[in-house]
């Protein structure tokens, strides 16, 4: 097992100091205690204190003079009892979270830390000698800072954190505080950190909790408070390798972006004509897109050498590797929802980007059915468009896709997630949620999809799979779009002003049918609804309504490649996969259950199930 002292070492921390009121241990600092915190102390009923007290009111000076001196005259027995006293006194009137820490825990934790005497600070002494101490260097320093001063103030710790970035320090510290369990340090975290960058500049300093209940019943547990000091260090230390790593991520990010800026800005107009905006349109995409590409290209190119070569990137890393054999609780909450964002970020364009920038239909398009439809307001059904990237782009020198179909899927929410070697293959998941929840694809039901008629989602700023009655085509259309759009339009608009051209019960005109299945998933969406203008009020929210030809379907954002990619080719691999005759003769047949399932040897790494009924005996 790692000791205290070995942790300090991969921490570089050279010298601890730990900053809190406990060591407020003259008289006359713990008469400025006593009296900051009146009507507890008075709660406390201190014999010794009482005239004293009752004197402090007219005055103030006198009282703590005269308290100064009954506590110089005391034994120091009966001046560590009026302290301990007073904080128990606290602790309960303040509906603190955990008990304050005892002077035998302090006295234990500061030998494992081996805080020098020198070194157990009064927030008094910290306001006059942090600003020195970081002048003079301080990255060797590991700083215990407590969060409440008894009768002054309750985040009193964070002008000591202030103090630091203030001054730039370099050094390690973390927040004790009894305001907070175990359970609720990252809450009190984000909460102390929101307080801190209120009025700092970058990045602040790194806030890390340690609640005094790790450390609090430990008085007589030498082993228990190494290992709760152990796992307070490591979190600290990781809280300051990241902290570190990203402030100077910061200034090369900064730097790339106008590198990158400046080459951009050199290249001819000539070759700027021919490589980004000329083929941009032959592939039917914004002309925007390969400066797009070529800008994250660098930066990630840039950001990649910097991790792979800064070296003090390359010293928080070793010191995050030491750090791996003090294990930390796993959590047994959900992904926090920054890291959950950074994961979307990878794998999922938002509707919002998609739909306003009007961008065509692709691979890993997300539909779902429209809520702001009446006859499907309580749907929560959604589908992912697949199929060969290439083959169904829109490009403005061709007259129609290399493929006018593509596979739909539906998606279904699964409320609980399998173990990974019992996930389905013919409904894997998808790489992230959406709207909190899990969803998996559902190959077995997939069916064909015309585009031609999805294409009428990238029309409008709304995504929706609509035609309304009087529409025009809206400003910032690829060319692409613009060349196919009234023959897209034309059908429904067409039906719009003609009902017998609009579907009938069993009947469906082709130009209108948007795919193949009919039941189940794709029962409000095979083919157009003709609906005439309305007004609804939802949730408090008006909905108005053209007169209008709806599938009923509305684009809520994309799978990014290669995910979308990834989920298609696993689509073609799942149901392209061999099926065999039965073996009538294989072992271990149990001819007993009602329904027998055989293992076929996989093929091409797909395992097959072959399922044998059994007939009635």
């Amino acid at each position: 097992m790692m000791q205290v002292s070995q942790v300090l070492d991969i921490l570089n921390a050279k010298r601890v100091i730990w900053i809190d009121d406990r060591f407020n241990t003259t008289p006359s600092q713990l008469a400025a205690l006593l009296t900051n915190g009146l009507e507890i102390t008075k709660a406390c009923k201190i014999a010794e204190l009482q005239d004293a007290l009752e004197n402090y009111e007219f005055d103030p000076a006198g009282a703590i003079q005269t308290i100064t001196q009954i506590l110089t005259d005391l034994s120091p027995q009966r001046v560590e009892e009026i302290r301990a006293a007073f904080f128990a006194k606290e602790k309960a009137d303040a509906s603190f979270q955990t008990n304050e820490l005892s002077a035998d825990a302090i006295t234990k934790a500061c030998q494992l830390l081996r805080v020098a005497d020198d070194d157990k600070w009064t927030f008094e002494k910290a306001d006059q000698g942090l600003s020195d101490l970081c002048k003079a260097g301080d990255a060797n320093t590991f700083y215990i800072v407590d969060l409440n001063e008894s009768g002054g103030s309750p985040t009193r710790g964070l002008d000591m954190l202030r103090i630091l970035w203030n001054n730039d320090s370099k050094g390690t510290a973390f927040i004790l505080t009894h305001e907070a369990d175990v359970s609720r340090e990252v809450e009190v975290e984000q909460q102390l950190r929101e307080q801190l960058l209120k009025g700092l500049n970058n990045l602040g300093l790194p806030v890390c909790v340690i609640a005094k209940e790790r450390l609090s019943d430990k008085d007589d547990d030498e082993e228990g408070m190494a290992e709760a000091l152990r796992v307070g260090m490591k979190r600290a230390g990781l809280r300051r390798s990241m902290h570190q790593v990203l402030a100077r991520a910061q200034d090369t990010l900064r730097s790339a972006i106008n590198s990158a800026t400046l080459n951009l800005l050199a290249i001819p107009p000539e070759q700027l004509e021919a490589h980004v905006f000329e083929r941009g349109y032959k592939e039917g995409v914004s002309e925007l897109h390969v400066i797009e590409r070529a800008i994250t290209a660098y930066l990630g190119k840039e950001a990649r050498t910097f991790f792979g070569s800064d070296k003090q990137v390359q010293d928080s890393v070793q010191c995050l590797r030491a750090l791996r054999a003090i294990p930390l609780k796993k959590p047994a909450t959900e992904p926090d929802p920054h890291l959950a964002s950074f994961r979307e970020a990878e794998v999922w364009e938002s509707d919002t980007f998609l739909n306003t920038a009007l961008t065509p239909i692709a691979c890993g398009d997300v539909f779902e059915i429209d809520k702001d439809e009446a006859s499907t307001n309580g749907s929560k059904q959604r589908f992912i468009l697949l199929g060969q990237p290439c083959d169904i782009s829109l490009r403005p020198e061709e007259n129609s896709r290399a493929q006018d179909t593509a596979f739909f899927v539906p998606l279904k929410v699964k409320t609980t997630l399998p173990e990974s070697d019992k996930v389905r293959p013919k409904e894997p998941l998808l790489p992230f949620s959406l709207g909190g929840e899990h969803w998996a694809c559902d190959f077995r039901n997939a069916t064909i999809v015309k585009l031609s008629i999805l294409d009428l989602a990238s029309f409008r700023t709304d995504g929706r799979v609509r035609v309304d009655k009087g529409h025009a085509a809206p400003k910032g259309l690829l060319v692409a779009q613009q060349k196919v759009y009234d023959d897209r339009t034309k059908p429904a608009i067409d039906a719009l002003g003609d009902p017998s051209l609009r579907p009938i019960t069993g009947q469906v005109p082709a130009v209108l049918q948007l795919s193949f299945a009919a039941a189940g998933a794709f029962k409000y969406i095979q083919a157009p609804v003709f609906e005439e203008a309305s007004k609804q009020k939802i949730d408090g929210q008006t909905i108005i309504r053209p007169e209008r030809a709806t599938w009923r379907l509305k684009r809520c954002g994309r799978v990014r490649m290669p995910y979308a990619a990834a989920l298609l080719d696993l689509y073609t691999s799942v149901m392209s996969r061999q099926a065999f005759d039965l073996d009538f003769m294989s072992l271990g047949l149990d001819t007993s259950a009602s329904d027998t399932k055989i293992a076929v040897p996989p093929i091409d790494s797909v395992a097959q199930e072959v399922s044998l009924p059994v007939a009635p005996t």
